[in-house]
């Protein structure tokens, strides 16, 4: 509320229609007018409302009409012309008010992310947080400070001197206007066609140009960023300020709001909020300072850097004390108090301020930020800027989908577990040169500048529960030294190898009813094609040994020990296009182009850009979860700190397999550790079911593996970032091995759970020769999981 003014005993030259001898002079022109004393002013009324019209003589008689006299038809027109053009004017000024409307509506309709005063309190920081996976309980994961130093302190904590130094300075009708002061707003407006027609303001060229803004719109101002500019862009953006102040103080009451601006404005460097810089000056919470310090933090808004007071002192004294004189003239002190504050030195004494910093994000983090920032633009059309702002400074609560104790695991595997060698894999490789700004750096011909460096083989892994949830993402080796940069995990597209074979021919051919468990198909190549590089016919495709058993092999066999020959037969069976339409529209990877829709894209992984290895694992869901996939995300909220829910992903479960059908592919993963399978002897160990694919690129320039348990599913890849081949057997298992070690540590002390069965799905005997259902006399035979509808003959080379 606004004080009641006191009764003050004005100096006797005061009374004088005199001010005092040697008021305080602001350097530069004030913010608000030179009134006239009050009897100047009476006096001036007075005048003119005493002045008389002079007497004149009576009107002449009115000519009287006769009665078939009419008026003449020109005045009717003219008076037709009249209303006319009021019409027109009505109608325009109410077109003009209905778009400037649906303009203000449009232009402000995302204001509740700005403007929620209940919010400020809580942007000091945006918290991503993680849910205990014993407990339920949502605990902070991370924390993206604010970048600017500030401490929120209630108006209570702030004392009345301050309050009313920054209401004498700033907006001395603060208490009485709506938001706006109207008078001051239409003054700008003359001043500002009085610029555009002869060139100079009101009182010359840098004459009284007063300040429009209140402190209602300075707080929009401070809150929206809304940036300065100028010309019609100009104008628009103060009409928009001119519509938030009259909300917001509509809104919220004085208090509510002198609160919020006195602990958003910006003062000397970094620093925002009174609270703050009291720290910062004088080494002492706002409410212990003095009536002249109260009138020193005021004193610094307008220009921090030209009131600074401590590389400008002289001026910074100055325009306190007019500040004081102000307060003096409004009645907010006494003038003794006035002459004491004025003469009392700045007397600063730097206390010391904590500054916030975030350390570097982890790769988890960063992969949140960018989806929270890709969905608040497609939300609410959010730019760049206003996207980072709201991120670091909208004092944000993100509930994300991390497992911190997984994420610990895979960032100790990449830093510590040295699973994926590279002393002595070091190769030479040109690289473009950027500068600090990350753009490239070119020559004077517009051209590259590239440099030689040397390159070491990287790589990535990321885990996902059968939720869709995003639980840990690590994007590359040793120690992570940027926020936000290059993340191999949900970034890198690179060939997947034969980690494609179970996503697409295999699982779609036994959807499909095509083959069974124990079908057999022949291990020779499929046809020949012409050879890119010497134009010769060779056979086509080359399993990854280089030979041909030019026999039968059973699909469990050929699954496990990654034969592409079979793969192939196995997924044309099941159709190319098929298999596009599956992986693109309902395991949603969206990498794969038309030109992909050809065996060795969509069988053997030799797409045109390839994929994630983020996408990957989300692929491999449905093997484990019996057969749905869910979008992948890595939040399941975004609130306010107030409360206010403001993003939630669109995540859709569907069923992509039939149930008896992810059981059967589970069921052929697990051989791929087993036996001959080529990742035997990598499974998790204990009671805790495991099953996986391993897959490598051409020239073994990408190796992969998929493992997934009863938890998690997670995709890990291994190779140059630039795509050399590694040619090292050392590394062939190294994404295995660096498998198991993390679901070993990440899942120890976990419940024992099993994959999902399915009841109807039936276990039978079959012939390891021949593929049928074994007779008494098959002289070798294993068990295989069929489904129920879809059981192969019996055997027939041993039949009875």
């Amino acid at each position: 509320m606004l004080p009641e003014k006191r009764n003050i005993r004005l100096p006797e030259s005061y009374q004088k229609k005199v001010r005092p001898a040697h008021p305080p002079q602001e350097t530069g022109a004030f913010e608000t007018p030179i009134a006239l004393p009050e009897e100047e002013e009476d006096h001036l009324l007075e005048t003119l409302t005493s002045q008389q019209e002079p007497e004149s003589s009576a009107p002449p008689p009115k000519k009287k009409l006769r009665g078939h006299e009419k008026k003449p038809k020109e005045g009717r027109k003219k008076h037709r012309w009249i209303w006319l053009l009021i019409a027109v004017m009505c109608c325009f000024m109410l077109i003009c008010s209905a778009v400037l409307g649906v303009y203000l509506v449009n232009a402000t309709q995302n204001d509740f992310l700005w403007l929620d005063l209940e919010q400020l309190p809580h942007r000091d920081a945006t918290i991503l947080y993680a849910q205990n996976r014993t407990t339920g309980e949502w605990e902070e994961y991370a924390r993206l400070e604010s970048t600017q130093q500030k401490k929120w302190v209630s108006l209570s904590e702030i004392p009345e001197d301050m309050q009313h130094a920054f209401v004498a300075v700033e907006d001395r009708d603060f208490y009485e206007h709506h938001g706006v002061s109207w008078k001051r707003t239409i003054f700008a407006v003359l001043n500002e066609v009085k610029k555009m027609i002869t060139g100079t303001y009101f009182g010359g060229e840098d004459g009284i140009k007063q300040g429009a803004s209140t402190i209602t719109q300075q707080l929009v101002k401070n809150l929206t960023r809304d940036e300065e500019s100028s010309g019609i862009d100009g104008y628009f953006r103060k009409v928009r300020e001119i519509w938030r102040a009259l909300r917001l103080d509509a809104t919220y009451d004085k208090d509510q709001i002198l609160e919020a601006y006195l602990n958003v404005i910006s003062f000397t460097g970094n620093t925002a909020g009174v609270e703050a810089e009291s720290i910062k000056l004088f080494g002492k919470s706002a409410n212990e300072l003095s009536l002249a310090q109260c009138a020193s933090i005021a004193a610094i808004t307008k220009n921090p850097t030209r009131y600074d007071p401590v590389s400008n002192p002289d001026t910074h004294l100055s325009r306190r004390n007019y500040i004081l004189y102000e307060m003096w003239q409004q009645g907010y002190i006494t003038e003794e108090e006035y002459n004491t504050a004025s003469a009392e030195p700045i007397g600063l004494s730097p206390g010391y301020l904590p500054v916030n910093e975030t350390p570097v994000t982890s790769y988890f983090t960063d992969k949140v930020l960018d989806d929270v920032s890709a969905a608040l633009r497609e939300e609410y059309g959010l730019n760049g800027v206003e996207t980072t702002n709201l991120l670091y400074n909208g004092g944000l609560r993100i509930y994300t989908t991390v497992d911190p104790q997984l994420q610990e695991q895979m960032e100790n595997a990449m830093l510590y577990g040295n699973f994926f060698p590279q002393s002595g894999l070091g190769v030479k490789t040109t690289a473009y040169v950027y500068d600090e700004d990350g753009s490239r750096v070119v020559d004077e011909n517009g051209n590259p500048v590239t440099e030689e460096v040397i390159e070491y083989p990287q790589a990535a892994m990321v885990s996902v529960d059968y939720e869709g949830r995003l639980c840990a993402v690590v994007g590359g080796l040793g120690e992570k030294e940027v926020s936000r940069g290059f993340n191999r995990g949900t970034d890198a597209l690179r060939q997947v190898g034969s980690t494609m074979k179970p996503i697409g021919a295999y699982a779609l051919a036994l959807q499909q009813e095509k083959i069974t468990w124990s079908t057999p198909f022949l291990d020779a190549p499929v046809r020949q094609i012409e050879d890119e590089n010497t134009g010769e016919m060779k056979d086509w495709p080359a399993n990854f040994s280089k030979t041909y058993s030019e026999k039968n092999m059973l699909v469990a066999d050929a699954l496990a020990q990654s034969i592409n020959t079979v793969a192939v037969r196995v997924g044309e069976l099941a159709g190319v296009n098929n298999i596009y339409r599956f992986v693109t529209e309902q395991l949603e990877i969206s990498s794969f182009t038309k030109e992909d829709k050809d065996s060795g894209p969509m069988i053997l992984g030799s797409s045109t850009y390839g994929v994630t290895p983020c996408e990957l694992a989300g692929a491999y869901m449905m093997f484990g979860n019996g057969g749905t996939f869910t979008t992948l995300h890595c939040y399941e909220s975004v609130q306010t700190g107030a409360g206010r829910e403001i993003l939630v992903p669109d995540v859709e479960t569907k069923q992509v397999l039939d149930s008896d059908t992810a059981y059967v592919m589970n069921r052929l993963l697990r051989g791929v550790m087993e036996g001959n399978g080529t990742a035997a002897g990598y499974s998790v160990g204990g009671s805790m079911d495991s099953i996986g694919k391993t897959g490598t690129s051409s020239d073994n320039r990408d190796y992969w593996f998929v493992g997934l348990t009863p938890y998690y599913v997670a995709a890990t890849w291994y190779g140059y970032d630039s795509g050399f081949a590694l040619n090292t057997s050392a590394g062939t298992h190294a994404p295995t091995s660096a498998w198991r070690y993390v679901m070993r540590k990440a899942q120890n002390g976990l419940e024992t759970k099993e994959f999902p069965v399915d009841s109807t799905v039936v276990q039978e005997e079959y012939c390891l020769s021949s593929g049928g259902i074994a007779t008494v006399n098959c002289p070798r035979t294993a068990t295989g999981y069929y489904q129920a509808d879809n059981l192969p003959g019996m055997c027939t080379e041993h039949a009875a």
